[in-house]
């Protein structure tokens, strides 16, 4: 799945600079992700169907690279 990011999904006082660190942590663990609002969507006909559980994946991932970086 493609995902997007900007600074409103990570909290009120997060920087362009942590969000961009966030994604590069997280597209070396293989994710898909960018800066910028977007909906997130199934990047390959496999995800469909499958959207729910890689979401739920990828937020466990988000939230991890939040408390790693300390955002």
């Amino acid at each position: 799945m493609k995902f997007f990011i900007v600074e409103g999904n990570i909290g009120n006082n997060a920087t362009k600079e942590q969000t961009l660190e966030l994604i590069e942590l997280l597209k070396k663990e293989g994710w898909n992700v960018e800066y910028g609002k977007g909906k997130n969507k199934p990047a390959d006909m496999s995800e469909f169907g499958q959207e729910e559980n890689i979401t739920d994946s990828f937020s466990n991932a988000f939230m991890a690279g939040i408390a790693k970086l300390g955002i």
